[in-house]
């Protein structure tokens, strides 16, 4: 990144602060998984309050998959620390507690006057390893109920690879009889079609909130190009430009800086 590019991004960084980013979803959604993928982490985030005092993380109820218990909780990866997340715990249908915390949280941070408290981006986490039941009723309940306001939010279809052994039993008898590349190789045509008969997109898009765009992600501990569309449909959902720039800043500053370590 060029002196002027890192002089713009300082500049931003005073006016709004670090890219902050709200991550939802029900337990075992691969949430974490995520955040470690984008901020190239095996470790766990270091937690803050609201007020930015340092959280020890034996203190906190519930444990990383299920969710940190107050969404005010800011989590900052070593790795990246340009980048800021709220994890809203596990929520279920009929825990109408952690819906509306989580909503509230939404209401506040979306129109907060303070810029540096602002969310900038939702990402929803929907697993796909049930995939007859991909659209539950935390999903509805969300999206019917739940004004982002100007934040933009953004579907994540999680464990997308668990579909495969779903589509290799689809396949005809002759096809089961290939080598296993083979088999894989038809069983991926399959997937898509799995996943657009489950129209899940469908319905979210008719729902009182719909959602911005949507991407599908699997198997992000081998491989960074799920962490890339993410990070890519984010940029291009945002309102306004600045808050691209920052986003994309973010991203060019950690990897110029592990270039030289």
């Amino acid at each position: 990144m060029s002196a002027e590019n890192t002089q713009d991004f300082g500049n931003l960084q005073e006016k709004f602060g670090r890219f902050r980013i709200l991550i939802v979803g029900r337990a075992n959604a691969g949430k974490t998984t995520i955040l470690r993928g984008i901020c190239n982490s095996t470790e766990n985030p270091e937690i803050y309050d609201g007020d930015g005092n340092k959280v020890d993380p034996s203190k906190v109820e519930g444990s990383m998959g299920r969710g940190i218990h107050n969404v005010e909780n800011e989590l900052i990866f070593r790795s990246n620390k340009k980048l800021v997340f709220h994890d809203s715990q596990g929520f279920e249908a009929g825990r109408e507690d952690e819906f509306l915390q989580m909503k509230n949280f939404i209401a506040d941070r979306a129109n907060t006057i303070f810029l540096k408290k602002r969310i900038h981006a939702i990402w929803y986490c929907i697993p796909m390893d049930k995939v007859d039941r991909t659209i539950q009723r935390s999903e509805e309940k969300f999206f019917d109920e739940c004004d982002p306001g100007n934040v933009p939010v953004v579907v994540l279809f999680t464990k997308f690879d668990a579909l495969l052994p779903v589509a290799l039993g689809k396949l005809v008898p002759a096809d089961r009889k290939l080598p296993l590349q083979d088999r894989v190789s038809k069983a991926g045509l399959l997937i898509e079609e799995i996943f657009n008969r489950a129209n899940a997109w469908g319905r979210l898009s008719q729902m009182k909130y719909p959602p911005k765009c949507w991407v599908k992600i699997g198997g992000m501990h081998k491989s960074n190009e799920g962490c890339s569309k993410l990070l890519e449909a984010t940029t291009n959902v945002l309102n306004e430009e600045a808050l691209q720039i920052l986003l994309i800043s973010a991203q060019e500053m950690e990897c110029a800086i592990k270039q030289f370590q």
